[in-house]
């Protein structure tokens, strides 16, 4: 190998080992980024922006029904929690001092998760492509994203 082609092959390994080591934790894109300061100083109990509406229970089964969401926290655009769901009411929840397993449903608007030693209620909101996740009882919004795995 020349000394030439060397450096471009350094640079390669590089780049290769940065995108290798990026930390999942950390909202994945701008969009994302922008959807959280969107909501981060949002009044929970305000109106929702124009073109947002809520999920009702049975768009929530649709959605997040044998699937699994990685929940952003919008103020610290860190990943919160990974919730996999499956379709007969149970699934695990990752994220925590441990993972945990879950019972949930999704009745009227909300989308409730009744974990060991852990309960959570969301509003879900969407623009169609994107989900935002509303929690009254803390006042706050998460991001939610699909992702393949957990």
């Amino acid at each position: 190998m020349t000394k030439n082609s060397f450096i471009p092959a350094i640079l390669t390994g590089l780049m290769l080992l940065s995108a290798c080591s990026s930390d999942p934790r950390i909202m994945p894109n701008n969009h994302m980024q922008q959807l959280a300061a969107n909501f981060s100083q949002r009044d929970i109990h305000g109106p929702l922006p124009s073109g947002w509406r809520q999920l009702d229970g049975t768009e929530i089964s649709y959605r997040f029904a044998n699937e699994t969401y990685g929940v952003y926290s919008v103020t610290t655009d860190q990943q919160l929690l990974v919730i996999h769901l499956e379709d007969n009411s149970t699934g695990n929840l990752v994220g925590l001092d441990q993972p945990r397993k879950c019972q949930w449903t999704s009745i009227a608007d909300r989308l409730t998760l009744d974990c060991e030693k852990f309960e959570k209620s969301w509003r879900i909101y969407t623009n169609g492509p994107d989900l935002i996740a509303a929690d009254l009882e803390e006042e706050t919004y998460a991001v939610m994203k699909k992702r393949s795995t957990y």
